[in-house]
C-alpha cells in the first residue's frame, strides 16, 4: 500500500461513520420529461454559478474507494452521449437543484435533477444521503458529468413568532455521471464538514480540487480553501482586513472558476468604496497570503461607484457582474452592463477580456436599452474553451419596455441559453431562473 492510498483510507474512516450504503435512500429515478416551473421572473442582482471545462478521469479511483451507488434510467430511454445540432460541442448533461413546490423562490429542502443539455429532459433525481436533508449548492467540472454537491441538516428553529433554518455544517458528495447518462455514483468525500457553509465553490476540470470560498472567516479576514478530492488534505490563504470574495450579482453566480491546467483559480473581491477586483490565484503556491499569491487582473464598479471606460462611447460606466475565465486561461468572460447617464442610455452584452492584460477583445449578444436603466441582469455559466461558445442566462426577444414596478428601469424576461457569436438558442426545457436554481456543468 502506498502513501497516497493511506491517506485516502484514513480519510475515509471518518465518512464511513457518517454515511452509509444501508443509510443513503435510492436514487429516484424519472422517465425523461418536462418539469413545469411557475413564479416571478428572477429580479436584478441574480446571477449563476460556473464552471469551469473538462474530463474527470482521476475522479473514478476516488468514487470506487468511497460510496458508490450504481443506478439506470426508467422507461428505457437513452440520453444522447453528446448533444447536436446548435447544442454541439456543449456537456451532454447539466445538474440543477430543485424542490417540491414548483416554484424557484420558495425556501425549501431541495434535491439535485440530472437534465440532458439538448432537451432539457430528467433523467434522475437525487435525494441527500442521511443525516443529510437538503443539497445548498452545487459546483461542477465542466464536463456534464462530474459534479460535488454540498448537503446540508434543514434545521427548522420556531422563534419569536419566525421560522430560522439551519443548513450548516455542510458536507461533499462527489456524484458521477456515466456514459449515456445510464449510471449515477454519488460518494462522501473525504472533506471536513465545513461549520459555517461555503459562498462558492469550484470544481477543477480534472475533479482532483475542490476551491471553496469560506463563509465564516473569522480567523482573520476573507479566505479561499482548496482540497484535495482523493485525501481531503487543504490548503488556505486568507486576506486579513480584506473586502469578502463575492461579486456584483447579489449573492448569486459564479464566484470561484479554475483554467483548464487545473492550476489558476479566478475570484472577484469586493474592496473599498464599491470597487470590484478581479484576480487570479496560482493554486501552486504555498497557503498563506490570498493577496500575496493572487495578481489583480480586472476592475470595475458596485452599486453606487462610478469608472470611466470606452466601450463603443465615451466616459460610459461598465458594470461586471458574475465573471470566468476561460479553461484555455486566455479570456475573461463576463456579463456586463454598459451605462451612460447624459443621455441615459444602457446595453447589456457578454465581454471578453484578455487575461493577460485585461482589455477587452470581444463584445456579444448587445442588446441596446436607449433610455432606460436595465430592469435585470444576464450572466456566464459556461464556456468552452477559447471563449467562442457560452452557456448564459440572457433576456428574451423582444423590444425592452418600462418596467411597471420602475421609473426609469426597462422589464424584460431571462432565459438560460447557448450564445455562439451572437446567436442565441435557449436551452429546451430549462429552469425559470430564481435563487438556488442556476444549472452547472
Amino acid at each position: 500500500m502506498n502513501t497516497v492510498e493511506d491517506r485516502l483510507r484514513a480519510a475515509l474512516r471518518e465518512t464511513a461513520g457518517e454515511v452509509t450504503p444501508q443509510s443513503v435512500p435510492p436514487l429516484r429515478l424519472h422517465g425523461a420529461r418536462r418539469r413545469g416551473v411557475t413564479g416571478p421572473a428572477a429580479r436584478r442582482r441574480w446571477a449563476g454559478w460556473l464552471t469551469p471545462l473538462a474530463a474527470a478521469a482521476s475522479v473514478t479511483a476516488v468514487v470506487a474507494a468511497s460510496l458508490v451507488i450504481p443506478t439506470a434510467l426508467h422507461g428505457g430511454r437513452q440520453a444522447a452521449s453528446a448533444p447536436a445540432g446548435p447544442f454541439a460541442g456543449v456537456p451532454p448533461y447539466y445538474l440543477v437543484l430543485a424542490g417540491k413546490s414548483p416554484s424557484p423562490v420558495v425556501m425549501q429542502r431541495q434535491f439535485a435533477e440530472i437534465r440532458a443539455t439538448a432537451t432539457g429532459a430528467i433523467l434522475a433525481r437525487v435525494i441527500p444521503p442521511r443525516p443529510y436533508r437538503t443539497f445548498v449548492s452545487a459546483a461542477g467540472a465542466g464536463d456534464g458529468r462530474t459534479f460535488v454537491l454540498a448537503a446540508g441538516p434543514w434545521i427548522v428553529t420556531y422563534k419569536g413568532g419566525g421560522k430560522l433554518i439551519r443548513e450548516t455544517p455542510t458536507k461533499f458528495f462527489l456524484l458521477h455521471i456515466g456514459a449515456g447518462g445510464h449510471t449515477t455514483r454519488l460518494s462522501a468525500l473525504p472533506i471536513p464538514r465545513q461549520p459555517g457553509g461555503a459562498s462558492g465553490m469550484a470544481l477543477s476540470p480534472d475533479g482532483s480540487k475542490l476551491a471553496v470560498v469560506l463563509r465564516d472567516a473569522s480567523e482573520g479576514g476573507p479566505a479561499i480553501q482548496v482540497f484535495d478530492v482523493a485525501t481531503g488534505a487543504e490548503r488556505v490563504w486568507r486576506w486579513p482586513g480584506g473586502g469578502p470574495v463575492t461579486n456584483n450579482a447579489g449573492g448569486e453566480g459564479a464566484v470561484l472558476s479554475w483554467t483548464a491546467d487545473n492550476r489558476t483559480l479566478a475570484f472577484q473581491q469586493w474592496v473599498t468604496g464599491n470597487i470590484i477586483h478581479l484576480r487570479l490565484l496560482d493554486t501552486t503556491a504555498p497557503g498563506g497570503s490570498l493577496r500575496a499569491a493572487s495578481r489583480l487582473l480586472l476592475t470595475w464598479p458596485g452599486d453606487g461607484a462610478t469608472w470611466h471606460y470606452v466601450h463603443g462611447k465615451i466616459s460610459n460606466v461598465l458594470f461586471g457582474f458574475s465573471a470566468i475565465i476561460t479553461p484555455d486561461g486566455s479570456k475573461i468572460v463576463a456579463a456586463t452592463e454598459d451605462l451612460a447617464k447624459h443621455p441615459l442610455s444602457s446595453e447589456l452584452a457578454f465581454t471578453e477580456f484578455s487575461a493577460a492584460t485585461g482589455k477587452v477583445v470581444k463584445v456579444l449578444g448587445r442588446w441596446p436599452i436607449p433610455g432606460m436603466y436595465p430592469g435585470q441582469i444576464q450572466d456566464v455559466l459556461w464556456t468552452n474553451p477559447s471563449g467562442s461558445k457560452l452557456i448564459v442566462l440572457a433576456h428574451k426577444p423582444g423590444a425592452p419596455a418600462k418596467d411597471p414596478h420602475s421609473t426609469n428601469s426597462a422589464g424584460y424576461g431571462i432565459e438560460f441559453g447557448m450564445l455562439n457569436g451572437n446567436r442565441f438558442t435557449p436551452l429546451p426545457g430549462a429552469p425559470r431562473p430564481g435563487p438556488n436554481s442556476w444549472p452547472a456543468w
